[in-house]
């Protein structure tokens, strides 16, 4: 609403528009727009223009209890940018700048209302001022996921499923699929095979902020998430592991290390049941909607056997123990071959247990 005792606290010239006036006085050196102040204009440059478009007293006297009403019913939620530094972790939402504070919350909507956390630090350093776009090439033998972003035929335990819905992934397969954030969210589950002979290595590549996570159990519960693994936008990682016998699965979805993401990667399909209107805007999406999957397994035959009697035992784990830490060639006990004996030489020591083949 305009005051009308704006005439009275405020001189204006002919040269002087109301768009010009709104400029000058918004920008990062003033305090938020959802605080009164006693200075005109505030911090968020689009809401503060916006606001004093209605009113000009909120550019010209003083920022108050009427325009901090008036940037709620104009800006909705008011976050970017806002107090604090990116790479700083701070009690309210949003951060200063702008452009990186809007990637982030967009794609993570608590940076945005909740507090401005490790995750949203990780976040912003992980994808600001970095590439953004990116197109993944599959090759020739890649395996298509099949499933389109508006159906959901291989989500798990989503949707009220009795028993995993997941797709069989190989040793040696790769996998180009699409996850997207478009409600009911999508998340693709791949059933590893049945053997527990030797570590693990899935290679993830995502045009998105992807993750994997290690999932077992059945849809009855309980369902337990026991690691997981991200990748920046435009990046890949491999990710190795040993597992224990039983049913094991890996699912990818949008997310970080630490917070599955929830918005910012809407489907990039037509729905034919619901199409949008002629003049509908698209949903912004920063992000392509691809990855590569690639799960390869390493087998450990009887290289745990370290003392060469026959079976994988104390004896072999205290061998592992003496050579615990870097090494060079010849090093037995570096199972994994990385040059050094830690916990995944550890692991698939374990995963050998017993009287070798």
């Amino acid at each position: 609403m305009i005051r009308f005792d704006l005439l009275l606290a405020v001189t204006m010239s002919a040269a002087f528009t109301l768009n010009a006036a709104g400029q000058q006085q918004c920008g990062i050196e003033l305090p938020p727009c959802d605080e009164p102040h006693g200075a005109p204009g505030c911090l968020q440059t689009g809401c503060c223009e916006l606001v004093c478009e209605t009113d000009l007293f909120c550019c010209e006297v003083s920022w108050d209890e009427t325009c901090v009403e008036q940037a709620a019913e104009l800006c909705g939620d008011i976050a970017c940018p806002n107090l604090g530094g990116c790479l700083e972790i701070h009690e309210t939402p949003g951060c200063l700048d702008e452009s990186c504070c809007e990637l982030v919350r967009l794609h993570d909507p608590f940076c945005g209302y909740g507090t401005w956390d490790s995750i949203c630090v990780a976040e912003a350093e992980g994808w600001c001022g970095v590439l953004a776009e990116c197109q993944i090439e599959p090759p020739l033998d890649a395996i298509p996921e099949g499933e389109p972003c508006l159906e959901r035929i291989n989500d798990g335990c989503s949707q009220d499923a009795l028993e995993a819905v997941a797709s069989l992934i190989h040793c040696g397969d790769q996998i180009y699929g699409k996850t997207t954030t478009t409600v009911p969210r999508d998340v693709d589950w791949f059933r590893l095979p049945a053997t527990t002979d030797g570590m693990w290595t899935a290679t993830l590549s995502s045009e998105f902020p992807a993750r994997l996570l290690l999932v077992t159990g059945d849809c009855e519960g309980p369902i337990r998430t026991v690691d997981q693994y991200h990748v920046d936008p435009c990046t890949s990682g491999d990710w190795s592991f040993v597992l224990p016998e039983g049913q094991w699965y890996l699912v990818v979805e949008a997310g970080v290390s630490g917070r599955a993401l929830r918005s910012g990667l809407p489907c990039d399909e037509i729905d034919p049941k619901n199409p949008p209107d002629d003049d509908e805007e698209p949903l912004p999406r920063t992000y392509g909607l691809h990855y590569l999957l690639q799960l390869d397994c390493h087998p450990v035959e009887c290289g745990a056997d370290l003392d060469g009697d026959g079976a994988v035992d104390g004896q072999d784990l205290g061998l592992l123990f003496v050579a615990w830490g870097a090494c060079s060639d010849p090093c037995t006990a570096d199972l994994d071959g990385d040059s050094v004996v830690d916990g995944q030489d550890l692991g698939l020591l374990f995963a050998a247990w017993g009287a070798c083949p």
